[in-house]
């Protein structure tokens, strides 16, 4: 469902650019998704550089642990995957405003093939907006173990030996 979401948003940006952007339009909007790419990609290498909480792991359940660390290194490959899209984007935007710079393609290119570049434009901006809900779901799901395995951190008390757990969320089915 999620790959047909991603193809169904690139196919519909670039047929909408196709149809409805004219060739003119293409040298306004060029030069702010130029400036704005590496600033997304630069930020998600920030956020995918953020390190692992380091405290308490030896109280958790390995198993709860392993589920833990893959989301986590599944979230750190979708952050990859995502600045390899958006370096991409960028690097072909780049050159196709560098190619289209003062006019060297003005009436070269026929009105379908003006057409076919609009496509790839709206493809790109389809392709780099597709995979940034896929980022927000994981890191959520992240943010959600994480949640439960602190809540379910056993807790020292002062005088007893033993940890006692408390649980702040009553288990399903309980």
């Amino acid at each position: 469902m999620t790959r047909l979401l991603h193809f169904g948003t690139i196919a519909g940006l670039a047929s909408l650019f196709g149809v409805l952007v004219p060739p003119h339009a293409l040298d306004e909007l060029m030069l702010p998704l130029i400036a704005v790419l590496p600033v997304v990609a630069s930020v998600m290498v920030l956020r995918a550089g953020t390190p692992m909480p380091s405290a308490g792991w030896e109280r958790i359940d390995p198993v709860r642990r392993h589920r833990f660390t893959r989301r986590l290194v599944e979230r750190t490959l979708a952050y990859r995957r995502a600045v390899f899209i958006l370096s991409g984007s960028f690097l072909a935007l780049a050159a196709m405003f560098a190619v289209g710079k003062g006019g060297v393609l003005d009436g070269l290119l026929s009105q379908r093939q003006e057409q076919l570049v609009a496509a790839v434009v709206g493809g790109l901006i389809g392709l780099c907006g597709s995979c940034l809900p896929e980022i927000l779901r994981r890191e959520c799901a992240v943010a959600d173990i994480q949640k439960r395995l602190l809540d379910e951190l056993p807790v020292f008390r002062a005088n007893r030996p033993g940890a006692q757990v408390i649980r702040l969320v009553p288990r399903a089915g309980a």
